[in-house]
């Protein structure tokens, strides 16, 4: 995905291009194609283009509209809808960028912009009459866009790094967010690692004035629905097919070659199995890339799939004959020199620090083979998967009285289990919950996988914002708490843009047809008893890709877990983890933040047997801790 960058100053003064320049150098890689800037009033704004579909080599930008200049990083699933509204003839529309109809909805709907457009999108507009900056984000949060409010103005970016970048910044760590980090708490989720510097929440919008004067509003919500209502239940899944269908196509606009992650499960698998004859019908093939163990998965307990070859090769031969299917085993690929690629990259820590290691070995595999585009299947499991929540009670008091009707009578297999589920357990579980909750500070759960310091918890209240929250530490849901609507809280994840930045790292775009907005408004309006009937969940994938999907992988229950050898992994480097800890030690910010003789424990346990229990512990204390302890030695050898 390409780029954005700006600043505007509240004091009418015109923009220092020296300082635009920096924020283009410090992103560059944002830009392989080349990119532009203006700086109009007091307003600068800056593009970094890469090429990816065929009308991305007219992209120029920013563009000059009638209401002012604007600049966006934007891939558009409703571009055929936008064409038709700005009557744009057929000969010219192949011609017209992306970014330019971007210019052309704002100079029709101004700030209302976000409600017309689909796809992966982060803007940036000047109103020269309103004298206001409007910033935007897409619905899922795939394009990023973070925030620095200075004295005297506010900048702007894709990337936390052009933001640092500014001369006389103060770069301390955010406290609150490392330490949400440590419990993998995805709260907060406007805060980066660095205090002051935010990022703008994915499906919300913002406009900045004179002086400063800001708004933030949320521009789209999963909330207020409709339900649809099909005579056949079949009906339900042949829609949902031809959604979804519509969605993959719409992120095959590249002709580039086209990779795509490929799990052992529904999501990336369903992704594949509707890409490849797509794909197939143009004459062009998929390489899908599967991450496999190099080691014995032994943190993989009986419930997942420490190893996922086969079955994704089932979905990758069921596909079709131009799948090419590649192993990726990282062993070539450490695992701190995986946190560091992410501190590299993201400029922050993350809660899944035992992942990085084989994502960045198939990252740069995927690089290798001249892919453009990865297809992938992050939010499936809040959409094309999603289990249904199953409570008639909920859906009764969701307002939706005949779909709690239809659960009560179907969801469950016999009236023993109806009773159990959608009868005493929505009615007793809730009050047990806020019960337990009550009694246990979500301290006693979450010092059982965190690497936190409890001095720094009691220091930032952690323990109180939980409560406030009503965030149960142990991460068991009530019954009568709607889980997806999780999922799309955009206070409470940063979205999927670490995948963003991730690909932009290395040029190549990540499309995620599971997130496109049109299969989501189909989603959300399907009644909850389509997913959940006589005891089977996510129904409505498997009824609808029957014969698409392997039997196996339709009727799994198994998840899969990508870094199950991560313990003997760690083993490998034992030496290079105890230097790492040691230097840790001498660093009185880790020690402040951090419980390091927990970590030191963690590793000497892998030391005494790496098993499920050591290698568990390894993942949630020691990795996290280490992602976070070797971000603030970053910042105090940047001070030294």
């Amino acid at each position: 995905m390409s780029g954005i960058y700006g600043i505007y100053r509240f004091d009418a003064a015109p923009v220092d291009i020296r300082c635009l320049e920096k924020m283009k150098a410090a992103m560059a890689y944002y830009g392989p194609h080349g990119g532009g800037s203006k700086i109009v009033d007091a307003v600068g704004m800056g593009h970094l283009l890469l090429e990816i579909n065929p009308e991305d080599r007219f992209e120029s930008q920013p563009v000059s509209g009638e209401r002012g200049p604007v600049v966006s990083a934007a891939r558009l699933d409703n571009r055929a809808a936008l064409l038709d509204a700005f009557d744009v003839s057929s000969a010219d529309a192949p011609h017209l960028s992306d970014g330019h109809l971007v210019s052309l909805a704002f100079d029709r709907w101004g700030q209302e912009i976000s409600s017309h457009l689909e796809g992966d999108w982060a803007l940036a507009a000047w109103d020269q009459r309103e004298r206001l900056l409007l910033l935007a984000r897409d619905a899922c949060g795939t394009a990023n866009l973070y925030y620095y409010m200075g004295d005297g103005f506010v900048a702007f970016a894709s990337s936390l790094k052009a933001l640092l970048a500014l001369p006389g910044v103060v770069k301390e760590p955010d406290l609150l967010r490392l330490a949400e980090v440590l419990v993998s708490w995805q709260h907060d989720a406007e805060l980066t690692a660095y205090k002051s510097f935010r990022r703008l929440l994915w499906a919300h919008a913002m406009t900045v004035g004179p002086h400063g004067r800001t708004r933030i509003w949320r521009h789209w919500s999963p909330e207020g629905r409709d339900m649809l209502s099909f005579r056949r239940d079949e009906g339900y899944a042949e829609a949902f097919l031809e959604h979804y269908t519509r969605a993959v196509q719409s992120g095959l606009r590249t002709q580039k070659p086209v990779a795509a992650e490929l799990s052992g499960g529904r999501d990336s698998g369903s992704v594949v199995v509707l890409a490849a004859p797509l794909l197939a019908a143009q004459g062009r093939s998929l390489t899908a890339y599967t991450s496999v163990p190099c080691l014995p998965p032994v943190g993989a307990n009986e419930r997942q799939q420490g190893n996922e070859w086969e079955m994704a090769q089932a979905t990758a031969a069921m596909a079709g004959t131009n799948v090419r299917h590649v192993s990726i085993d990282a062993a070539n690929f450490g695992v701190i020199r995986g946190i560091e690629y992410l501190l590299d990259l993201h400029d922050g820590p993350s809660h899944a620090a035992c992942n990085q290691y084989w994502l960045q070995a198939m990252m740069e595999a995927i690089t290798r083979d001249g892919a453009g585009v990865i297809l992938s299947g992050q939010m499936g499991n809040a959409t094309v998967s999603w289990s249904g929540n199953g409570s008639a009670l909920l859906a009764l008091l969701q307002g939706h009285p005949s779909v709690a009707l239809r659960l009560f009578l179907h969801a469950e297999p016999n009236l023993f289990l109806t009773l159990k589920r959608q009868v005493l357990k929505p009615i007793v579980k809730p009050s047990l919950y806020a019960l337990r909750r009550f009694k246990t500070p979500p301290s006693k759960c979450w010092r059982d996988y965190s690497a936190l310091n409890p001095h720094m918890a009691v220091e930032l209240g952690l323990d109180g914002r939980m409560r406030a929250a009503g965030h149960d530490a142990t991460f068991i849901f009530s019954p009568l708490e709607d889980g997806r609507g999780l999922f799309f809280r955009p206070d409470f994840g940063v979205g999927y843009g670490i995948g963003t930045e991730m690909s932009a790292w290395h040029s190549i775009s990540t499309v995620d047809p599971t997130s496109n907005l049109s299969l989501i408004e189909f989603l959300l309006r399907v009644p909850d008893d389509q997913f959940c009937q006589s005891g089977q969940r996510s129904l409505l994938i498997k009824r609808a890709f029957r014969n698409i999907l392997p039997e196996p992988i339709l009727s799994g229950t198994r998840k899969g877990i990508q870094a199950a050898d991560v313990g003997h992994r760690v083993m490998r480097e034992l030496p290079a983890f105890r230097e790492c800890l040691n230097s840790l030690d001498s660093l009185p910010e880790a020690r402040e933040m951090l419980d390091m003789p927990l970590m030191h424990r963690c590793l000497e346990d892998l030391v005494a047997k790496v098993d499920l229990a050591s290698t568990g512990r390894a993942a949630m204390i020691l990795l996290r801790g280490m992602g976070v302890g070797m971000f603030l030695r970053r910042l105090a050898d940047a001070r030294n």
